[in-house]
């Protein structure tokens, strides 16, 4: 009899094998899995990339910045060659995703990601890391203080306080062009009442993160980060000389960063 194509994506996906207590040990395999999961009714689009290994994974979840055309993918290809899950998705408003975009809703974005993504049988729960860039960045963040089920936080190039000269109203505008539900000067005003990631302080103290930042950012260089780096006391901070905002001539530097901390901290 023919299989069901859900019966034989499972199989696909685990082997299932059994310890001398009949117990049954899941022995889950790499791929990549489209994903659609529910923020405040609007579906959200993304991809699930699976790393293989026995026994629930250690897992990321990936978040990019506004708008995002900088997805960080080979941030998850990386992980998923050491066994690694991440989850990556969009943001309600952008690329695809149901809903109307807005920097405060992406947060409740950020936790249904976290809700989906520890239902799922591959999911380690006590591996659970955060990984974002600039926005993402301060998107990862704010979940790490909200959330102690996240163990690692990988921050790069992140927001920390809302620099209100570094985006003219024009780009608020370019950004709402590529978004849904937005204007440019609902953006701004948005960006402008963002609290700062000081005010979190208590909450991430102690946390292990990974702060990356690079030198030539034209948009928060490293004095943006460095009393953030006095208030928090297991934050590891790595700057990348010569680098722009995203990294563009140093993407392997900062990759490899990324995932040797993440595999020291939580393992692989």
């Amino acid at each position: 009899m023919e299989r069901p194509r859900s019966e034989l994506g499972a199989i696909e996906r685990i082997d299932r094998e059994y310890n001398q207590n009949m117990e049954p040990i899941l022995n889950f395999k790499a791929g990549l899995d489209d994903t659609t999961f529910y923020s405040q009714g609007s579906m959200l689009l993304g991809g699930f990339y699976r790393g293989s290994g026995v026994g629930p994974r250690p897992t990321a979840i990936l978040l990019h910045g506004v708008p995002g055309v900088e997805q960080n993918l080979d941030v998850a290809y990386a992980l998923r060659d050491q066994g690694w899950n991440c989850l990556y998705f969009h943001y309600r408003g952008s690329w695809g995703s149901e809903g109307n975009y807005s920097f405060q809703g992406a947060e409740d974005d950020v936790s249904a990601a976290t809700e989906w993504a520890l239902e799922q049988p591959s999911v380690d729960p006590q591996r659970l890391a955060m990984i974002g860039n600039s926005f993402g960045g301060y998107l990862a963040l704010s979940a790490t203080a909200s959330d102690r089920r996240v163990r690692a936080t990988a921050a790069m190039s992140p927001l920390v306080d809302t620099v209100r000269d570094v985006f003219d109203v024009e780009i608020f505008d370019k950004f709402a062009g590529m978004l849904t539900g937005v204007t440019g000067a609902e953006l701004k005003a948005q960006w402008d009442a963002l609290p700062s990631i000081h005010t979190l302080q208590a909450d991430l103290n102690h946390r292990p993160i990974l702060l990356i930042t690079a030198d030539n950012d034209e948009l928060f260089p490293p004095s943006h980060y460095e009393s953030l780096v006095i208030e928090l006391s297991e934050l590891t901070w790595e700057r990348i000389a010569h680098a722009d905002h995203v990294f563009s001539t140093c993407r392997t530097q900062m990759v490899k960063l990324t995932v040797d901390w993440l595999l020291e901290t939580l393992g692989d």
